[in-house]
């Protein structure tokens, strides 16, 4: 869609936002015309097959810790790590090389290329008609990842509707609502000069400067507090999260001395994220096959969820999705999990009404005999039926805690957008149309369409799109209802305790503007994005009421492996929290 009046958000209000470094950018090439792409902003990187390296390779030809890249402003050099299969670089075999612009590198059965610069990709949508065209389109795009730098303690700031990270790279750092502090929130709660961050050996104390409102850690009103990895720091209506510096060897308990304890765990995918089956057929994903059967995801069609999914899946101008079963194979791996045992992953089908498949999971809860509270790790729409669960079907009563990650809690704008019909709107092929056609039957659509006031007509007035079907046909209207019914159940809190880890930072869409005639038939419509999300879903939509936070500036898609995630979730899943937000 054509996105106008793009827009940036300034971020950090004044105070030393964190400006990521860009050493450039390596394209993984995988299997069916697939690429991944991660941008690197870090100075030491790992790859390898292993689900702590920051660029994962899953190859059974790839050691478990492959090759580094050491980067700086000179460039970025590859390291071979010891592996059996080494690197092969251009078709020679190095132990170390400085990367070229357009250098492939072999590991294993994996190929790679380096790229400089930023990545210059236009992700419009294109038209597709045929295979020929699903490939140039898939050459087009990629899954992207960020690499962020972990080796310097930072703050993540959620103030004012904005999220920024500052890194803590002085002995001394002020607080305060004085734009001469290094970190300023300009809110009316906070004081003029309102605390003072002190370096102290490896560790950081907070101290409150006799603020009028104080400064909490967690519940506790503190004069003094030395930070923990993961504590939130409350100073007025802001919120600031501690993240310590970690390297791989700090997501895994793995042949650690004395394990913790561990709570029982589910793990929810979003849309499309489970495999949908016809007997012994599988039905999504097959990207090629839908080409020519292009009804097999009609919501007519009875399909049965097994499993998640274990492959990258990219489908230009409809979904770009990380494999699920990474996000498991970390909690194995890394964490001792077993599954079935203390693990379970919830496959469902991501078509139908949420409440559908919440009643699904009751089912699968209830006939699952652990004794501990249960932690559910959920993404995007998986959010949502995880909180329908808790709030409705009575699992407040197994659950101890959420861990919700890309939540669209109040919608996200550029579903409205994918689900408009109208003349001329985009350069769209027969497959295209029929995705657009596939995603306005299925119910659960309709539950990720925005709540709040994002869609504007050309009177400058906010249209409420849920209760305004005159953009819809008239036979899909009914959907509205059950989803304005849905929302109302749902609610806006969580009864349990919740962290909301959503993406900051990446262009999205956040508005959408349109025209429309009498009849409903849409004629325009442009986007405005903002830095101000995932890419695909709002912070404003991601970051519930009422929750802890985890921001992370990283890609809807594919989050759930990111490494900043996967320290939050060892923390949430080895140690107790006992905090008040």
């Amino acid at each position: 869609m054509p996105m106008s009046d793009l827009e940036h958000g300034d971020g950090g209000s004044g105070s030393r936002a964190l400006i990521p470094e860009n050493y450039g950018r390596l394209v993984l090439l995988l299997p069916g015309d697939r690429r991944q792409e991660f941008t690197l902003s870090k100075a030491r990187i790992s790859i390898g097959r292993a689900t702590t390296n920051d660029v994962v390779v899953p190859d059974s030809r790839v050691s478990r810790n492959h090759a580094l890249l050491e980067c700086s402003a000179a460039g970025c050099t590859v390291v071979d790590a010891g592996s059996p299969n080494g690197i092969w670089i251009n078709g020679v075999r190095a132990e170390r090389h400085l990367l070229k612009p357009g250098d492939t590198l072999v590991m294993g059965g994996a190929t790679a290329r380096f790229e400089a610069g930023v990545s210059e990709t236009d992700e419009q949508m294109t038209s597709m008609n045929s295979v020929a065209d699903m490939n140039t389109a898939l050459s087009q795009v990629s899954l992207q990842m960020e690499v962020a730098e972990t080796n310097t303690a930072r703050l993540a700031v959620r103030a004012g509707g904005k999220t920024w990270e500052v890194a803590l790279d002085q002995d001394t750092m002020t607080i305060g609502r004085s734009s001469g502090n290094d970190i300023v929130l300009d809110r009316e709660s906070v004081s003029r000069h309102h605390a003072r961050l002190e370096r102290r050996g490896d560790k950081f104390v907070i101290q409150d400067l006799k603020s009028g409102n104080g400064t909490r850690v967690g519940a506790a009103n503190i004069d003094q507090h030395v930070l923990a990895d993961g504590d939130i720091i409350k100073i007025g209506d802001a919120r600031l999260v501690y993240k310590a510096v970690f390297s791989s060897d700090d997501l895994t308990v793995v042949d650690q001395p004395h394990q913790p304890a561990r709570n029982p765990v589910i793990v929810i995918p979003g849309m499309g994220g489970s495999k949908l089956w016809r007997g012994s057929e599988l039905v999504w994903p097959n990207v090629r096959h839908l080409l020519s059967n292009v009804d097999e995801l009609s919501f007519a069609n009875q399909l049965e969820a097994r499993g998640v999914l274990d492959e990258v899946v990219i489908i230009p101008n409809f979904i770009k999705l990380q494999q699920y079963s990474l996000l498991t194979d970390y909690l194995v791996e890394e964490l001792g999990y077993e599954t079935g045992r203390d693990l379970l992953e919830f496959a469902y089908d991501f078509r139908q009404d949420v409440r559908v498949s919440a009643r699904k999971l009751a089912a699968v809860v209830e006939g699952w005999k652990v004794d501990a509270p249960i932690t559910i790790i959920a993404h995007s729409l998986g959010c949502l039926l995880s909180r329908y669960y808790v709030e409705r079907l009575g699992g407040k009563n197994r659950v101890g805690r959420l861990v919700l990650m890309g939540g669209p809690h109040s919608g996200a704008p550029h579903t409205f957008a994918a689900m408009v019909q109208g003349v001329n709107l985009f350069p769209l092929g027969l497959l295209d149309r029929w995705l657009r056609d596939v995603l306005a039957g299925w119910p659960s659509t309709y539950h990720l369409l925005p709540t709040y006031p994002c869609v504007i007509t050309p009177t400058g007035t906010d249209m409420d799109i849920l209760e305004n079907g005159s953009w819809l046909p008239e036979s899909r209207r009914a959907l509205l209802a059950t989803t304005r019914e849905f929302r109302t159940e749902l609610g806006t809190r969580s009864s349990v305790p919740t962290v909301s880890i959503f993406g900051y930072g990446l262009k999205t869409v956040t508005k959408i503007r349109f025209d429309c005639d009498a009849s409903g038939l849409c004629r325009s419509i442009s986007s405005v994005a903002e830095l101000a999300g995932d890419g695909s879903v709002p912070e404003r939509s991601a970051c519930m009421e009422g929750t802890e936070i985890h921001p992370v500036r990283q890609h809807h898609g594919v989050m759930f492996v990111d490494s900043d995630v996967q320290k939050r979730l060892k923390l949430e899943l080895t140690r107790r929290f006992n905090v008040s937000v």
